[in-house]
C-alpha cells in the first residue's frame, strides 16, 4: 500500500490501491481517480499496428485464396439452380473463414478488398473462359443449333452462380452474421 497523500485530508481514495488522495495529487483515469504512484507504475506501451496497406494486403491475399477455391468448385459443379445454392453456402463458409483475416479498420474498403480479391482469384480457374462460353452459347442460340430455353438456362447458371457466391461471401465479412 502506497504512502497517503500529505497535502490535506480527503475522503477521496485511489481506485486501484485505496490510498487517500487530495485534489492536487489525483490523476483522472477511465476507471476513476488514481494516485500518482499507481499511474507511474503503469507503463502503457502502444501496440504496433499494421499499416493500412498491410491490412489490405492480408485481406486481398485471403480473398484470392477463397476465390480460387470457390471458382474451381463452381466450374466442376453444373446442376441447374442447385449450383447457385452450393455457391451461396460456399460463399458463406468462405466468408466466415475470411473474416478471421479481415480487419474492419478498413471500413468501407473491406467489401472492395473481398470482392476484388475473390475476382482476381477466380481468374486462376476455368471461370476465366466464361465470356467465351457465353458468346458460344449466344451464337448457338442465334443460329438455331441449340434451343433458346437451354441457352437461357445455361446463361442464368453461368451468371447467377458467381453472384450467389459473392452474396454469400459478403454476408459474414461485410454485412455481419445471421441472427
Amino acid at each position: 500500500m502506497a504512502k497517503p497523500c500529505s497535502h490535506e485530508d480527503s475522503k477521496l481514495k485511489c481506485s486501484q490501491c485505496e490510498t487517500p488522495i487530495c485534489g492536487q495529487c489525483m490523476v483522472e483515469c477511465p476507471v476513476g481517480f488514481r494516485c500518482t504512484t499507481c499511474v507511474s507504475r503503469e507503463t502503457t506501451k502502444p501496440k504496433p499496428s499494421d499499416s493500412t496497406w498491410m491490412i489490405t494486403a492480408k485481406g486481398f491475399g485471403s480473398s484470392v485464396i477463397v476465390g480460387v477455391a470457390a471458382a474451381w468448385v463452381m466450374a466442376l459443379v453444373h446442376i441447374p439452380f442447385i449450383d447457385c445454392l452450393i455457391s451461396f453456402f460456399l460463399g458463406i463458409y468462405g466468408g466466415r473463414w475470411l473474416k478471421q483475416f479481415l480487419d474492419h479498420r478498413l471500413g468501407e474498403k473491406t467489401a472492395l478488398t473481398v470482392v476484388f480479391g475473390a475476382l482476381f482469384g477466380m481468374c486462376f480457374s476455368p471461370l476465366i473462359f466464361t465470356p467465351l462460353i457465353i458468346f458460344h452459347m449466344l451464337g448457338a442460340a442465334i443460329s438455331g443449333d441449340v434451343p433458346i430455353t437451354e441457352c437461357l438456362l445455361g446463361l442464368v447458371s453461368i451468371l447467377f452462380t458467381p453472384a450467389c457466391f459473392f452474396a454469400g461471401i459478403l454476408r459474414p465479412t461485410v454485412w455481419g452474421e445471421f441472427r
